[in-house]
């Protein structure tokens, strides 16, 4: 076994053994519980027609997926923020970067090893509540399979962003921080929308710089446009809002998330280099 492939598995095995992610797994199947109550009753709702029950639906679905991405990216930084600065500080990493076992080959085992995991939460998230939905309403998102694909990306984005962070503050500030970037992502994608709305370009401008230096909302809007039918798109449901997609993310700009990872993680690699132990 190669270096790399056994940092691999020791991070998983960590991540296990701490049991975040039998954590998140008891939240998400609660938040699932109340989401089937919630779809139930609105899919069997008596003062609505049964086309508003169509045209909400899908809204419905939106929202929890948002509840679900925020249960994503808080897992995504609570299992990075200890992953590098908590084994620096209890002389773990001093071990083993004494041994020929390079630094690289320690943060990308250890980014690897976190990605499978968050990889796994996020497909028993979107497969539970995918079911969940269309066992009790009979509504299935139009494109489930580039949902979890986004949410996923989303996750990792946030997951690097703990990883780097990690190499030089610690735990507790760096899930912190990583935490406040995801909502502050967010809430400029909330001003972008209030600037579509009230002819605002400079609201707008916002939106479209934050999508670029952090990622996260843009992958998020992706995500929403899997889960809407056509007709919520051709029908401008929900336009301008933080919940409601026109068109799904460019090629150019899923290269350019994939090319911000990279850096990411280069950066935390010359970092962490860098970094006495």
């Amino acid at each position: 076994m190669t270096p790399t492939a056994a940092i691999v598995a020791l991070t998983v095995r960590e991540a296990l053994r701490r049991k975040l992610v039998a954590a998140f797994l008891a939240i998400t199947v609660v938040l699932v519980a109340l989401s089937a109550w919630g779809f139930d009753r609105l899919s069997h709702a008596r003062n609505l027609s049964s086309g508003e029950v169509a045209a909400s639906l899908p809204q419905a679905l939106v929202l929890f997926m948002f509840m679900f991405s925020f249960v994503v990216a808080l897992s995504a930084s609570t299992i990075s923020s200890p992953a590098i600065s908590a084994e620096i500080e209890s002389g773990v990493l001093q071990s083993m970067a004494t041994r020929p076992v390079r630094r690289a080959q320690i943060l990308l085992g250890k980014w690897l090893g976190l990605a499978a995991v968050l990889t796994v939460y996020a497909g028993v998230v979107c497969l539970l509540e995918f079911a969940v939905v269309d066992a009790v309403s009979g509504f299935t998102p139009p494109d489930p399979a580039a949902a979890f694909a986004y949410l996923l990306a989303e996750g990792l984005v946030l997951l690097t962003v703990g990883l780097l962070l990690s190499t030089r503050l610690s735990a507790l500030a760096t899930g912190v921080l990583a935490v406040a970037l995801f909502g502050a992502a967010w809430l400029a994608g909330v001003v972008g929308a209030l600037g579509a709305n009230f002819h605002i370009a400079a609201l707008r401008q916002v939106d479209s710089v934050s999508r670029y230096v952090l990622p996260t909302d843009g992958l998020w809007h992706g995500a929403i446009y899997a889960l809407e039918p056509k007709t919520v798109v051709e029908n401008a449901i929900g336009r301008a809002t933080p919940f409601y997609a026109s068109a799904p993310p460019s090629w150019a700009y899923l290269v350019w998330c994939a090319v911000w990872v990279a850096a990411a993680l280069i950066a935390a690699l010359v970092i962490f280099e860098r970094r006495e132990l």
